[in-house]
């Protein structure tokens, strides 16, 4: 072996290592640009190798020749100039030297804050090799030192500071969630670092969209706090994360003389008295869609409706799954809501709770009434925010993103009622007919809500569902809330999801 060419009384292959981990580290601190070529003059590797081989200049030759040639370890890149064959394997090799200075934690941390686009990797992958190597403590205290404050502590945490909360999270990722819950400093450094991806969420005054949607990811690879596994992963709030919408009348669809960008299905406007309902806060996410498909073996139609992130809204649902979920889930609260009779509550916990307990209240679709009202209030304002598109209230195609994010993370697009994601992201599903035809349709429009004909649930499958809300892959004129697209009910999208309402069983 190596140990054997170079002849050096004492050496050890852990020498050789170390040598090489330098070699990276130094390397990639004096590269031009983080993502480029490090070139390595001969010079310099040499000089930085000699110290691992007692000193030889000679010595550091022949191993330099001997991991150019044999190992591959080095390429010679011009006359007497040297890189590494990946970007990735320096960064690796650079955090294993890292995780040797004689203080990782501050040094990494420190690199990290000064250039984040040059060490974010070998931040993460140090973490990992330290965990790894039997130094948990030591991975755990970089993260520590890279995320020291609670978020609550912070008067006004810039962007720096919440991306550097995302990186402490992929860290802990890398070191693992299993070992990380082990040590009580872990369980303190996750919990503060889920408070901070939460937050940045929210930070739509601070963070770009694309951002806000990364931190989302990061969460809930974490565990997002803000939903409960114990409850379906239905969102930690008294209600579960429903809405009150009080009883009273809106105007419902678009006045062309307001809205230039109205379609001929949408008109004419007109007002519609809604009686009192509660709607999600949030799009049905995969976790909850999986919570249920695990608790009684449904098979949805695309079993890819099951995979993505937790956090994020199920899509590829035909409106039968949705339908079969609302079932589900009336019978599950009305056995939570009898748990919690007598419970002392405010007065609209008691009015939701006693509602499912008594069997009044049903988990359902909502209405397109429902829906419109739920996203635009009474004023019949263009967009839950006001009349004008903002693609940082919303996921749609001038956002950017292309894909579906994380609940919650466009705070700015919350509908006067503080609904969520109510447009864009995904298009939602509803209980209205909208029509058997594209041509010559017949919309069930204006809208009468005494028309028991277009709620029903048992209307031939060929007949169109309304659906709602536009989604990522559409433009501004699709994420108005007055638009109603029609879907025939057995289909699936990867744009398409669903909420749901908790209303009278006497109106669905």
């Amino acid at each position: 072996g190596v140990l054997q060419q170079l002849d050096l009384p004492g050496l050890k292959m852990s020498d050789l290592e170390a040598g090489l981990y330098e070699v990276a580290f130094r390397a990639h601190e004096g590269v031009a640009e983080p993502e480029g070529t490090a070139d390595i003059a001969e010079k310099d590797l040499r000089e930085w190798l000699a110290p691992y081989l007692g000193g030889s200049w000679d010595k550091a030759g022949e191993f330099v020749a001997y991991i150019r040639e044999r190992a591959g370890l080095l390429i010679r890149h011009k006359p007497k100039a040297y890189t590494f064959p990946h970007r990735t394997f320096r960064e690796f090799l650079a955090a294993c030297h890292l995780v040797g200075t004689s203080d990782y934690p501050a040094e990494a941390a420190r690199l990290v804050r000064e250039d984040p686009s040059r060490w974010r990797e070998v931040f993460v992958l140090a973490a990992g090799h330290a965990a790894r190597t039997h130094r948990l403590s030591q991975a755990i205290a970089a993260v520590n030192k890279l995320c020291p404050w609670e978020v609550g502590r912070v008067e006004q945490p810039d962007a720096a500071a919440f991306r550097q909360a995302m990186l402490a999270g992929e860290a802990l990722l890398e070191i693992g969630l299993v070992g990380v819950q082990r040590e009580e400093d872990g369980k303190a450094t996750l919990e503060r670092v889920r408070a901070w991806l939460v937050a940045a969420l929210r930070a739509d005054d601070v963070l770009e969209p694309r951002e806000r949607a990364e931190a989302g990811n990061v969460l809930a690879r974490l565990g997002d706090p803000r939903f409960r596994p114990d409850l379906w992963h239905l969102p930690d709030e008294p209600l579960l994360g429903f809405v009150e919408i009080p009883e009273g009348p809106f105007l419902m669809g678009s006045d062309p003389e307001r809205d230039s960008m109205a379609y001929e299905n949408e008109i004419p406007q007109h007002e519609v008295m809604v009686p009192t309902y509660y709607i999600a806060r949030y799009p049905v996410t995969v976790a909850q869609f999986r919570a249920f498909v695990e608790a009684n073996g449904y098979k949805p139609r695309d079993p890819n409706s099951l995979r993505g992130l937790d956090n994020h809204p199920v899509v590829r649902v035909t409106w039968y799954d949705a339908l079969a979920y609302c079932r589900w889930l009336t019978k599950v609260l009305r056995e939570e809501a009898k748990r919690r009779t007598g419970e002392s509550a405010g007065e609209a916990e008691r009015r939701f709770w006693q509602g499912l307990a008594s069997g009044e209240l049903i988990i359902i679709l909502p209405s397109e009434a429902e829906w419109e009202k739920a996203a635009r209030g009474t004023d019949g304002r263009r967009y839950p925010w006001g009349d004008d598109p903002d693609p940082n209230r919303a996921n749609y195609k001038d956002t950017g993103i292309g894909l579906t994010t994380v609940v919650g993370c466009f705070p700015g697009g919350a509908s006067p009622y503080g609904v969520l994601d109510i447009v864009g992201n995904v298009g939602e599903w509803t209980r209205s007919l909208w029509g058997k035809r594209w041509r010559n349709p017949d919309f069930w429009y204006p809208y009468d809500p005494g028309d028991r004909r277009r709620e029903r649930l048992e209307a031939d499958r060929n007949v169109r569902r309304v659906t709602r809300g536009g989604s990522f892959i559409g433009r501004a004129v699709s994420v108005r809330c007055a638009v109603r697209p029609g879907l025939l009910p057995n289909l699936q999208r990867r744009y398409v999801g669903f909420r749901v309402v908790a209303c009278p069983l006497s109106r669905s």
